[in-house]
């Protein structure tokens, strides 16, 4: 009989870092005590070497402090940034691998591109991913990189119907870590279709069962189910002291001191497990102090997450016109003394990386202005009062332009709200703007064949989905915009009816769009594969063909080639909600 003992372990963690390498500018509003009224500064904030630097601090206190200590990453580590667009998961896994990343959880962003990227994204980690809901066991081995026997996925073992676990030695005793991954991957991301995701409670108690026959009896789960569904996860499992998580970016604890309100407690605790989670975009770094008690259970949860700031504060987000001594340093004696924030240097072999590797090519695309915006350019996803998106259609049009630049014979495009993810302002818009702003996923085009009814049911199914209308949906973020297509959208006609007035142009003309004629359409991979209520172009007359352009390379072309952007004039989107009041539109 195994003879058991209590341990004690120092997790820092990070999730959804989104290729964040460089510190972000944040705005602190301080309470009116610090300067004698309300006052907002501005910081410069987290970056991986600020990251790297916190990680060694956290380090070396945990060693001091006689405890064992681990640096997780709960998933997404790609997409984001224009790091991510020139570099897909090559920058991610160098610069994981520098700042000592011990194991990561896979994100649903890391399958934006299919498998293969992430299969070349793990021949170059020092880490495992740990996933063990994702059943390889189907997958196709004449791929050129294939996933399932790679020794650092930490994968679903077919064999015994059990997740793959990590055992990391806390002075003697083991801990079991495992990692859990979204069950409607399919939903959301694009996973080869040979590979699949366990139900996350039925593999879980499965796998902990087994974890407890070899032996162990202390747990920790890597995940990136998000918040809300860890806590539930919290009440459905026993025998996991902690739920390490990542997805909805949550920032855990009070920072009311620095105007960003409260998010629940760090470490909430529910049926005897707590649940952390650090933020996004590589602000913040969590610090986890769990102990066991030595039968496995949770002895005790404490930590924080704290923001990782810089120590020059100025008047405004460029970081150009600074405070004048006296005020900076009484906004820097206010920083210091909370706890929630850290100061972090930069570790200097973090900045060498990014400046002999990186830095120079992302550097060049800031400074290229390809086109002129004439007018602020307003993003929504859905249309509401002021109407709908001026930014989206432009996007679709380039998309359709590019398409026919490249040969194809397309008639019209479609693209979801959510993947545009910035408005425009007056000026010069440069690569950076487009890559790493407005069209971030570094997701490719494709090129479909239909029948008209297929493209009506999409666009159905996609408002539907992205309004909750009859369905459980997704989110707001399917919602459709078009280029030389054009739709009235009547939420409350009954479901099967709500699209009305479904023309194609042709020829400068306006045609009813035909139930039974073959159409080409062109999209991003992510609509074109039929996620988030688009599953109607699924059933295609032609399999969809993939244009080897990403879509913020489709609209780089489209600007450079307009030379000017503005508003769209005519209206392709009539958008009458479910009170039938009014109608919005484009």
């Amino acid at each position: 009989m195994t003879k058991h003992r209590t341990a004690k372990i120092t997790f820092a963690h990070i999730n959804d870092t989104h290729s964040h390498f460089e510190p972000s500018s944040i705005s602190l509003t301080l309470p009116t005590s610090v300067l004698e009224t309300e006052t907002s500064v501005y910081a410069s904030c987290g970056g991986f070497s600020r990251i790297s630097s916190a990680v060694k601090e956290a380090k070396s206190h945990a060693y001091l402090k006689e405890r064992e200590f681990m640096f997780l990453h709960a998933g997404d580590c790609f997409q984001g940034t224009l790091y991510f667009s020139l570099y897909k998961g090559l920058a991610n896994a160098e610069l994981l691998n520098a700042i000592g990343v011990e194991a990561m959880a896979l994100g649903n962003h890391e399958l934006d591109m299919g498998n293969g990227i992430v299969a070349d994204f793990l021949d170059r980690t020092d880490f495992p991913m740990l996933v063990a809901n994702w059943d390889l066991s189907q997958e196709d081995q004449s791929k050129p990189n294939t996933l399932r026997d790679k020794h650092n996925v930490y994968a679903y073992d077919a064999s015994n119907d059990i997740g793959r676990y990590l055992v990391k030695d806390v002075d003697g005793e083991p801990v079991a870590i495992f990692g859990l991954a979204i069950e409607n991957m399919a939903g959301i991301a694009n996973p080869d279709p040979d590979t699949s995701f366990k139900n996350v409670v039925e593999l879980s108690n499965k796998t902990i069962d087994a974890i407890h026959h070899n032996g162990i009896n202390k747990i920790v789960i890597l995940s990136h189910l998000g918040y809300e569904r860890d806590l539930l996860l919290a009440k459905e499992l026993d025998g996991v002291a902690a739920i390490i998580g990542g997805h909805t970016h949550t920032m855990q604890g009070d920072f009311t001191n620095l105007g960003y309100g409260v998010t629940d407690e760090y470490a909430k605790v529910i049926n005897g497990t707590c649940v952390v989670q650090a933020g996004c975009n590589a602000l913040a770094m969590g610090q986890l102090e769990l102990d066991f008690n030595a039968d496995g259970t949770l002895a005790s949860a404490t930590g924080k997450n704290q923001l990782l700031l810089g120590r020059q504060f100025t008047v405004d987000a460029t970081r150009t016109e600074h405070l004048d001594a006296d005020t900076h340093d009484r906004v820097k004696q206010f920083l210091t003394e909370q706890s929630n924030i850290r100061f972090c240097a930069k570790d200097p072999i973090i900045e060498n990386i990014l400046n002999m590797k990186y830095r120079p090519a992302v550097r060049k695309l800031q400074t290229q202005h390809i086109a002129e915006i004439t007018e602020p350019l307003r993003h929504v996803r859905i249309p509401d009062h002021k109407g709908a998106s001026q930014i989206a259609p432009l996007v679709v049009s380039g998309f359709v332009w590019k398409a026919r630049e490249l040969g194809f014979n397309v008639d019209f495009g479609i693209h979801n709200a959510g993947g545009v993810r910035a408005s425009l302002n007056p000026g010069p818009i440069t690569c950076a703007d487009i890559s790493g702003k407005l069209l971030p996923f570094a997701i490719g085009l494709m090129v479909y064949q239909v029948k008209g009814k297929r493209v009506r049911q999409a666009l159905e199914g996609a408002i539907n989905n992205a309004i909750d209308n009859g369905v459980e949906g997704t989110g707001t973020g399917s919602f459709p915009y078009v280029a030389d297509l054009k739709y009235t959208y009547r939420c409350c006609s009954e479901e099967g009816a709500r699209i009305e007035s479904l023309q194609v142009k042709k020829q400068g003309q306006w045609l009813d769009l035909d139930d039974n004629t073959v159409y080409s359409s062109v999209s991003s991979g992510y609509t074109a594969t039929g996620k988030e209520g688009y599953s109607a172009l699924l059933d295609y007359v032609v399999e969809p063909q993939a244009v080897n352009v990403t879509m913020a390379e489709a609209f780089e072309d489209y600007a450079r080639d307009m030379r000017q952007l503005s508003a769209p004039t005519e209206k392709l989107i009539s958008y009458i909600p479910c009170e039938c009041a009014q109608v919005v539109g484009l």
